[in-house]
């Protein structure tokens, strides 16, 4: 295993990639909760540390926890 295969749950920059690529904004409230949701995952796996392939499919099922990033405006 990679070190990157692994959330670094730590890093911003981390907490950032993961909310861009599920379209969510990236706000401190956002990158509080995605830690939230990697310390309950670790707690149910029962495991110190989660790889992106882990974790990812956890957080696309609680997207309902985050703030989504605004829809462009379609006004014509």
């Amino acid at each position: 295993m990679n070190d990157h295969d692994y959330v670094n749950f730590s890093e911003d920059h981390e907490m950032d990639y993961i909310l861009q690529k599920f379209e969510q904004r990236q706000t401190e409230d956002n990158r509080e909760e995605l830690r939230a949701m990697g310390v309950e995952l670790k707690r149910a796996l029962k495991k110190e540390r989660l790889m992106h392939i882990e974790f990812h499919p956890y957080v696309e099922n609680n997207l309902f926890r985050l703030e989504s990033k605004p829809k462009p405006s379609t006004k014509l």
